[in-house]
């Protein structure tokens, strides 16, 4: 196994900037890690599981946290998983690949751009 890495980014629902940071799969699989939001108030967070990964997603659409599960054959080598809010339907979180994962970021940034003009108000989709 290489010491492959994985980018993890979502938007904290706190001060709506985007936390991007990447872990490499040796790290991963060594115990579970925290992804924190530089304004300290939100995180992600990772749980290894055996074959399964636990993820712990704060969510920008709902304010609540999400708990997702996948396999961890999935987590460690798709280009990018998406993890969707139940209640939005929108994504509230990407893992995967540096590339994918950043595309799909600007696309979700765009559409809440374009949510929070149609609302005529930030924070109010």
């Amino acid at each position: 196994m290489s010491n492959e890495l994985r980018t993890f980014a979502y938007i904290c629902p706190e001060c709506r900037q985007m936390v991007i940071a990447q872990r490499g799969s040796f790290a991963l699989a060594a115990g579970d890690c925290e992804i924190p939001c530089p304004c300290g108030k939100s995180a992600l967070r990772v749980e290894m599981m055996g074959d399964r990964v636990k993820l712990t997603v704060p969510c920008l659409f709902c304010g609540k946290d999400h708990s997702v599960t996948c396999s961890s054959h999935a987590f460690l080598h798709e280009k990018v998983l998406a993890f969707s809010c139940a209640a939005s339907g929108l994504d509230c979180c990407y893992v995967g690949e540096e590339g994918p994962v950043f595309a799909a970021l600007q696309r979700l940034e765009e559409a809440v751009d374009k949510l929070e003009a149609a609302s005529g108000e930030k924070g109010a989709f």
